[in-house]
């Protein structure tokens, strides 16, 4: 099972939003200038962000009640920046049942515009069922 694909941009404010919610004061998420004093072509995404593309994307199963986070895995493969396009997309890695509960993998990646994967953000669910 997988999502359809959506083109995503994080904008600077989006970035100004994570990072107060975070507490992270580092001066690179605060200015271009900054950042690139630090060495960046523009400001870099903080490491963890790329996982609010869920609010935009609809996904087209779902998970029965009761549902458990029992984990999450965010891995960078590259360095990601705002006002860049990024192609999302969802897909249900792993699914198993046991003792009538249902153990799912849903990953979330992000490509750039040569189709290099940037992101995966890895959720391990519990759920009483999944349609």
């Amino acid at each position: 099972m997988k999502t359809e694909d959506h083109e995503i941009t994080f904008s600077h404010e989006k970035v100004q939003e994570f990072v107060q919610l975070m507490g992270d004061r580092n001066p690179i998420y605060q200015s271009i200038h900054k950042a690139k004093e630090y060495g960046f072509k523009t400001i870099p995404l903080p490491q963890a962000m790329p996982n609010i593309a869920y609010q935009w994307i609809e996904i087209p199963w779902n998970l029965q009640d009761p549902v458990i986070h029992r984990k999450q895995k965010c891995v960078l493969h590259q360095r990601m920046f705002i006002e860049e396009r990024y192609r999302a997309v969802i897909k249900v890695t792993d699914q198993y049942e046991r003792h009538n509960h249902f153990f799912i993998q849903q990953t979330l990646y992000l490509y750039d515009g040569n189709g290099l994967l940037c992101f995966e953000g890895i959720s391990d669910l519990v759920a009483g069922g999944l349609s």
